[in-house]
């Protein structure tokens, strides 16, 4: 039986659309493209903005059309069943907590083809880097978001469970897995008893010895002085996102985010300052409602003066049931357009100020695949693609790199250790 898993969205749906695909080889089935005829399509949708929504219905449709037997989960499938049942009755739909019995409820698990697969034989045709979901849910109520009406509160993975898997990754050979989740920075709150982030990746380090951990997003006032520390630890990523989403008090009130734009930015600053080489990210939301030009003129002054490497920008979209929804002060389409643009031009200067300063340093790296001339491209700790040249290629391996310039979409060097 063929199955195409296709995803749309975050890192959280990638891992979960990872376990699907596990599922899949384990009981025999075997993963194809949707051009390859699927009997099955499972399409893995978002919700998060508008243009996730019609990105969620275009595949459907694809899908449909490729012939296959199709079924949809994911929020957009959570939130909008009714607007998936309109584009054909003939859809399933599984919602957020069924996603993982998809597959059991297609193949018999009591077939002969039932095997119990390595995670290095299910990654190998995926990625280098497992995402690993040690979450989901969010407690927070930003009015803009949806998420949390999709996904529920948060709900931790028992520490025990994550400790075998991520060892299990290590003793066959992985180098970096990513903790992901919806809102990570809450992991541990509701087990019993009490755990947190930052004792779960204490113990991750203490339980492995190889192995190097990327974290996903965290909010600001979840990066104390333990969680600073960690993030200096040599297997820890250097790496990290922390949401904006505004320069402007008035607007981050309006959203019902919980800090001030001049404590977030004094946050990114000590982070720069005490961690040698960090990437910090964070996400811009343009066009909120009630954000006139002076609220945009600060966000944008705000960003262009600080330690931050690069931007994920997103134009306001109204997500239905939300507080914004219904807030006074729309931002015409035009507007948002043009501060899109000048928010891009932004980024681009980020992330080149951010490479050159990386000119000369030495770089841990995970080596992926060989890319055009033949280079081996990478991505290093700090988030950054690297491209090198060596005879031996090991997908996956860990190797110093140092960086001597320029190169496409990142840096070039040469490995410490040539063969």
């Amino acid at each position: 039986m063929k199955f195409a898993v296709l995803t749309l969205g975050c890192k959280t749906n990638l891992s979960e659309s990872d376990e699907i695909k596990r599922q899949v080889i384990s009981t025999g089935g075997s993963l194809v493209s949707l051009g390859e005829d699927p009997d099955y399509c499972i399409i893995n949708t978002c919700t998060v903005t508008g243009k996730s929504d019609y990105q969620s219905r275009q595949l459907i449709r694809r899908a449909l059309r490729a012939g296959a037997r199709v079924i949809v989960t994911g929020c957009y499938a959570q939130l909008r069943p009714a607007e998936i049942r309109e584009i054909s009755e003939d859809i399933k739909i599984y919602n957020i907590t069924e996603k993982i019995h998809i597959v059991n409820d297609i193949i018999d698990k009591n077939s002969s083809n039932v095997s119990d697969i390595s995670d290095r034989s299910y990654f190998a045709f995926r990625r280098t880097r497992p995402f690993i979901k040690i979450q989901d849910g969010c407690n927070y109520s930003c009015t803009y978001c949806n998420i949390t009406i999709a996904r529920g509160r948060s709900r931790s993975l028992e520490m025990e469970d994550l400790l075998c898997r991520i060892a299990r990754l290590e003793e066959e050979g992985f180098r970096e897995v990513v903790l992901t989740g919806v809102h990570i920075g809450l992991y541990g709150s509701d087990l019993n008893p009490e755990a947190k982030l930052a004792y779960l990746i204490n113990n991750i380090l203490k339980n492995c010895k190889k192995i190097r951990l990327r974290l996903g997003s965290l909010e600001v006032n979840e990066l104390d002085e333990e969680m600073i520390n960690l993030l200096g630890h040599p297997r820890l990523c250097s790496h990290i996102h922390i949401p904006l989403q505004s320069g402007d008090d008035r607007i981050l009130k309006r959203m019902n985010r919980l800090y001030s734009a001049r404590d977030f930015f004094r946050k990114v600053e000590k982070l720069a300052s005490e961690v040698k080489g960090i990437s910090i990210g964070t996400d811009v939301i343009v066009g909120f409602p009630g954000e006139d030009d002076k609220s945009f003129r600060l966000t944008a002054e705000r960003i262009t003066d600080s330690a931050l490497t690069y931007l994920h920008i997103f134009p306001f979209s109204p997500r239905p049931g939300t507080v914004a929804a219904g807030m006074s002060g729309e931002v015409p389409g035009e507007i948002k357009k043009e501060r899109m643009r000048a928010l891009r031009e932004t980024d681009r200067e980020l992330r080149l100020r951010f490479r050159r300063s990386q000119i000369l340093e030495i770089l841990d790296v995970i080596g992926e695949e060989v890319v055009e001339g033949g280079y081996i491209k990478g991505k290093s700790s700090n988030y950054l693609n690297i491209y090198y040249k060596n005879k031996c290629f090991h997908q996956g391996e860990l190797v110093e790199v140092r960086i001597d310039e320029l190169f496409r979409d990142g840096l070039r060097g040469i490995p410490a250790k040539i063969c």
